[in-house]
C-alpha cells in the first residue's frame, strides 16, 4: 500500500524541491497586493520560498515577481517583504528533509 502524498514544492530563491510545509508561501492577491501567506490558503496566485535570508534575496531580486506574473512588487509590498528576510537567519543549507 503506497504511503500518504506529501506535497511537493520549488523554493523561488534556490529553486530546491521539498515538502510544501517547509515554505513561506508568499501570494499575489486579487487587488494586486503581493503578501506573505501564513495560512497558504489565502487566494491569489501563489509562490514558495524558504525560510533562509539568501533565498529571499535571490526571490526579492526578480524571481518573485516572475512567479507571481507581476511587473513590479508594490514599494509597500517589498519593504514588507524586506523586512521578513531581514529577521531570518544567514543558514544556507540547513532545511530538514
Amino acid at each position: 500500500m503506497p504511503g500518504k502524498h506529501i506535497p511537493q514544492r520549488t523554493c523561488v530563491g534556490c529553486r530546491e524541491v521539498h515538502s510544501k510545509r517547509q515554505f513561506v508561501r508568499v501570494v499575489r492577491a486579487p487587488d494586486g497586493r503581493v503578501q506573505i501567506d501564513p495560512t497558504g490558503k489565502r487566494a491569489g496566485r501563489g509562490a514558495y520560498v524558504h525560510e533562509r535570508r539568501a533565498c529571499w534575496e535571490q526571490a526579492l531580486r526578480g524571481r518573485l515577481s516572475h512567479a507571481l506574473k507581476v511587473e513590479r512588487i508594490r514599494d509597500e509590498d517589498r519593504a514588507a517583504l524586506e523586512a521578513h528576510a531581514a529577521g531570518l537567519a544567514d543558514n544556507t543549507r540547513e532545511v530538514a528533509s
